[in-house]
């Protein structure tokens, strides 16, 4: 039987707000040494949007919730302190348009006054050393800056694959060159990777449309070559890294369904051979 298809206004996705329902994801970051099947660290939460409408503008308001990390509650400190910001940061309301760009943050006066008001007060009766008052400090700085703080969401996996453009002219072979940004390094900015993105327009047996992304190899980020090279790659080889994302979208409204990411890293010898790293 042939499957069903979406049809491209003139080859461009276009995004069908309609009355939709809050959407809840279940988000998971995995980092993989070498060929392990077993995560070497990972980091669990729960997401929520609630959409609605403004004039052509839409609002989108972002919680982020029940935050694990290597599958237990925060426990360290440095993992309670970052839970503790998340909840100042979150729920976050931010603004886009029809072509699902992100325009801004909604309700950013919000987070940086009355509500980091009242959960500094809480946070620093809990931790109050002198290390932590000027951790406090520095991130108390950063809210005060609208586009330091509108810059610091994008180094977040969740964010860059959520807010990457998906409704554009995908052309007649309904591919397109385009760049995905994703925060691979940990505190830097998010990496460009160049490569094309196509969208399958046949509807999927579990209803949605699917667009993947695949990078070009490129030479590895100097952070994840590896600086003791025994049993993991000899040192004339190159160490190279790519990307790979598959979004679904459900087919009624062609809102994110659910994302899957590999991001790797891979030594390749003279033969071509390849060598997982991370």
């Amino acid at each position: 039987m042939k499957k069903s298809t979406i049809t491209l206004q003139n080859n461009t996705l276009k995004l069908n707000f309609g009355n939709i329902k809050p959407r809840k994801y279940a988000i998971s970051v995995k980092y993989f040494d070498g060929e392990s099947v077993s995560p070497i660290k990972r980091i669990d939460y729960e997401t929520e949007i609630i959409v609605t409408s403004n004039n052509k503008i839409w609002l989108l308001d972002i919680h982020k919730d029940s935050v694990w990390f290597d599958q237990h509650e925060p426990d360290l400190i440095n993992e309670m302190i970052a839970d503790e910001l998340r909840k100042t940061v979150y729920p976050v309301q931010v603004r886009i348009d029809e072509a699902g760009t992100f325009l801004g943050i909604n309700n950013f006066n919000q987070i940086a006054k009355s509500r980091w008001h009242r959960n500094k007060i809480r946070a620093t009766e809990k931790y109050t050393t002198k290390i932590m008052q000027s951790f406090y400090d520095a991130f108390e700085r950063n809210l005060e800056n609208r586009n330091v703080k509108k810059k610091s969401m994008q180094y977040d996996w969740f964010w860059n694959l959520f807010f990457h453009p998906k409704y554009i002219d995908y052309g007649n072979e309904s591919s397109v060159q385009t760049n995905l940004h994703l925060a691979v390094v940990p505190y830097e900015y998010p990496i460009q990777f160049t490569g094309k993105q196509k969208i399958n327009t046949e509807i999927t047996d579990y209803h949605s449309v699917e667009i993947h992304f695949k990078s070009d190899e490129t030479e590895a980020h100097p952070y994840f070559i590896p600086k003791n090279n025994k049993n993991t790659v000899h040192l004339e080889n190159k160490v190279y890294m790519r990307l790979n994302v598959y979004f679904d979208l459900d087919v009624y409204y062609l809102f994110p369904m659910h994302t899957r990411a590999y991001f790797e890293v891979y030594s390749k010898d003279a033969e071509g051979k390849e060598t997982p790293i991370k």
